[in-house]
């Protein structure tokens, strides 16, 4: 694959268990150059950057404001710690891409023991309201509270069902998907949680944009949520915008993510 004209960079942002993640990268890609520390400067040319924070959101900001490109990596949409999501100037995909089959989600579902559940018409719980990271609030510019206060108001307006509100919590001992898995609507900002209410067959409102808005909902809605069809077509779609340290040191990574309009 020829290098790119325009310099790449690559960002660790001091992240402490990710920087190898981000160097398989930053060699997959040919970047010029690897920053592991936290709170670097942005140094031109196009970004590779982990995560929100630790400097990250400056980058990406400087990086747009000059007219060049950043490449945010955080986890996976789906397969967390085996593969980890790379998006092209947003923090998500948020609108689903025809890659012309689905033989990689099929194949990387296969691995993970992964199965789209039929919608779950017979469910009986609370409207779950997902919190997404306090880092993702401030990027958007706002604060949980708000975020919360303003989504119930919204809900309220349509339907006095119970409104349960979970916390954002990667406990493995707790995992979502036994919460979430009898819940009339999951509503979230950006949470990855509205892919795993999905999964299960729970439909999901988002009020960000975010990888499971193509199949949001609406709070008009929500006592009679909809369950469009479409759900293989997303998942098909998300599978080829994470990728494994091994994908990103062969250059597969960067190679879709700069020749097939992600």
């Amino acid at each position: 694959m020829p290098k790119s004209t325009v310099p790449i960079r690559a960002y660790g942002c001091g992240s402490p268990v990710r920087l190898p993640i981000v160097q398989a990268m930053a060699i997959g890609s040919q970047a010029d150059f690897f920053y592991p520390e936290e709170n670097p400067t942005y140094q031109g040319g196009d970004s590779i950057v982990w995560g929100l924070i630790r400097g990250a959101q400056q980058l990406m900001v400087e990086t747009t404001h000059s007219g060049c490109n950043f490449y945010q990596m955080d986890n996976a949409y789906f397969g967390r710690n085996k593969y980890y999501r790379i998006s092209k100037n947003t923090l998500q995909l948020s609108k689903i891409i025809d890659h012309s089959g689905n033989h990689r989600c099929e194949l990387i579902f296969k691995e993970l023991g992964i199965n789209i559940m039929p919608w779950n018409h017979n469910r009986n719980g609370p409207i779950i309201l997902c919190l997404s990271s306090h880092h993702l609030y401030a990027y958007y510019g706002i604060t949980a509270q708000q975020w919360i206060d303003s989504t119930v108001a919204k809900i309220r307006t349509y339907t006095d069902r119970a409104i349960s509100i979970r916390d954002k919590d990667l406990d493995p001992l707790n995992p979502i998907q036994s919460e979430i898995s009898n819940a009339w609507c999951v509503v979230t900002h950006v949470s990855a949680a509205a892919l795993d209410a999905l999964l299960l067959g729970i439909p999901v409102i988002t009020t960000g944009d975010c990888a499971a808005s193509p199949l949001s909902t609406t709070f008009q809605e929500i006592d009679s949520p909809a369950m469009a069809e479409g759900r293989a077509a997303l998942f098909a779609s998300l599978s080829w915008g994470q990728f494994t340290p091994a994908e990103m040191l062969s250059g597969l990574a960067w190679e879709v993510l700069t020749h097939r309009n992600l």
